[in-house]
């Protein structure tokens, strides 16, 4: 009789199945997204993540090893695709021949992409807000990710808008897309204070009216002749002159040359009259 060959395992390490590692490994990723853009990634555990999925905490480990590669996994899923729907849009704007794109139609193909993923379900809805916290983040681990993700996209607009406005300073161009990156992430991560202010006459539940009101708004702003500004500097003194002590001619110290000479021809004459 043949002896059966005994197999170990790490710890949490899946048994592979029909459904392959693929499938546990999206459902965790599905999870983690949920609750990282609900509740944020501090007070969400793997165990919390586990639980969701019904799976052991370990298995996690096994997939993600720590929770910042979890977050990195999760944020880069969807965020990759928004920058390259950015890239796509922009370089159909951009082959058209002898028509080149306008600041609406720059500034709608680069809030719309934002909005579509916002109202394309309950995932998208999850991932703006965790975009949302993790450009409210200041820790270098967020800035990397963002950096890492949007930067190319981002600056081939910024150079597209300064294309379309030549007349505005480059200066003003950059500023004024930071204020665009924060009024969408705003909005994505809920509104909600519009209707409060508005006293219910504003409601912020049909995406494509958002849309349109934002990048109306935002082409204004990008379109508004350069600031006129000029920085401050700060005030200045001129350092006093030290004073010298010089060598006079009879070799004594603190007085100049010509205070020197002075004394001295007055000492010669005091000892002719003596």
């Amino acid at each position: 009789m043949q002896a059966i060959k005994k197999t170990t395992r790490r710890p949490g390490r899946p048994i592979a199945g029909p459904d392959g590692q693929n499938d546990i490994r999206e459902k965790i990723l599905d999870a983690a997204e949920q609750m990282f853009g609900s509740y944020g990634w501090t007070a969400t555990s793997f165990r919390d993540i586990a639980t969701d999925v019904g799976i052991n905490p370990a298995m996690i480990t096994y997939y993600f090893r720590t929770k910042k590669n979890l977050i990195e996994t999760v944020f880069k899923r969807r965020a990759t695709q928004i920058a390259d729907r950015w890239l796509q849009l922009l370089d159909a704007l951009e082959s058209r021949p002898k028509r080149p794109p306008t600041v609406y139609e720059l500034m709608y193909s680069y809030l719309s992409v934002e909005f579509d993923m916002q109202k394309s379900g309950a995932a998208g809805e999850a991932f703006v807000k965790l975009q949302a916290r993790i450009h409210n983040e200041i820790d270098d681990f967020c800035f990397r990710l963002r950096r890492e993700v949007y930067d190319v996209a981002t600056q081939r607009y910024i150079a597209a808008f300064e294309r379309a406005l030549p007349e505005i300073d480059p200066v003003d161009i950059n500023w004024r897309i930071v204020f665009v990156i924060g009024g969408f992430l705003y909005m994505l991560a809920g509104g909600a204070r519009l209707e409060d202010l508005s006293g219910g006459l504003c409601k912020i539940d049909d995406i494509d009216e958002v849309t349109a009101r934002a990048t109306s708004f935002m082409v204004g702003g990008m379109s508004a002749a350069s600031t006129q500004y000029s920085h401050p500097h700060p005030k200045t003194t001129q350092p006093k002159a030290a004073k010298v002590k010089v060598a006079t001619t009879n070799g004594e110290l603190g007085r100049s040359p010509k205070a020197g000479k002075t004394l001295a021809r007055k000492r010669t004459q005091r000892n002719q009259k003596g």
